[in-house]
Order: structure tokens, then C-alpha cells, then sequence
């Protein structure tokens, strides 16, 4: 049997592979279909580029069921978000606050000594 040719390209660098799968999972959204490493694996390598597996398995983990058009337009993705905790104090902790009362730290000035500089400026 013959044996398959071993892949000879370098690997590419992080930044290099966070953006090939980028645009592999850009490219699988654009075609209506599910993003997952197998298929951002055959992207990258029709691009002519070698990554680390990880980086397809770490994509679909990333993406899995999230909308991806949601993402691209600034929503987070998630059907329903958590609503922002506001955070009001109560009457009573305000007055607590009020009570305090502000101690102020005075700085002590230390004068400046006179160094001689050789008459580098005289």
C-alpha cells in the first residue's frame, strides 16, 4: 500500500490561524452552513494553509449555538441576555456614608537640597 505524502508546510503562526478560521467560519456562515472543525479544517486546507487542529476545535466549540449574523452585528448571540444588575443604595447606607467623617491627609513638604552639578548650569 502506499502511504499518504506526508504535509511538509510550516505550521501557521497564532495569529495567522485565528484568522483562517475566522474566515473559514465566516465563509460556512455565508453559505448557510453549520460551522464545525471537520469543515474548517477542509477550508483552511483548500486555502493552501496548515493549522493546528485545536484552533478548528476550538471555533466550533466557540460558535456552537450561536447566530453567527447576530455576532457580526454587535448583538451577543445568546436568545436571552441577562439584564444589568443596577445597583441603588438603600437610604440607610447613604446616611452611613454621609456620617463618615472625611479625614484628610496632609502631605509634609520636604524642602529641596541645593546639589552642586559640577556649574553645569551657573
Amino acid at each position: 500500500m502506499a502511504k499518504a505524502a506526508k504535509d511538509t508546510r510550516p505550521i501557521a503562526d497564532q495569529a495567522t490561524s485565528e484568522a483562517a478560521c475566522t474566515y473559514a467560519a465566516l465563509i460556512l456562515y455565508e453559505d448557510n452552513q453549520d460551522i464545525d472543525a471537520t469543515k474548517l479544517a477542509k477550508i483552511i486546507k483548500a486555502a493552501n494553509l496548515r493549522v493546528e487542529p485545536i484552533w478548528a476545535k476550538v471555533f466550533e466549540k466557540a460558535l456552537k449555538g450561536k447566530k453567527v449574523g447576530d455576532l457580526l452585528h454587535g448583538s451577543s448571540g445568546n436568545a436571552g441576555s441577562a439584564p444589568v444588575a443596577q445597583t441603588t443604595a438603600t437610604p440607610a447606607a447613604a446616611e452611613a456614608k454621609k456620617a463618615e467623617p472625611v479625614k484628610e491627609v496632609k502631605k509634609v513638604e520636604e524642602p529641596e537640597e541645593d546639589v552642586d552639578m559640577g556649574g553645569l548650569f551657573d
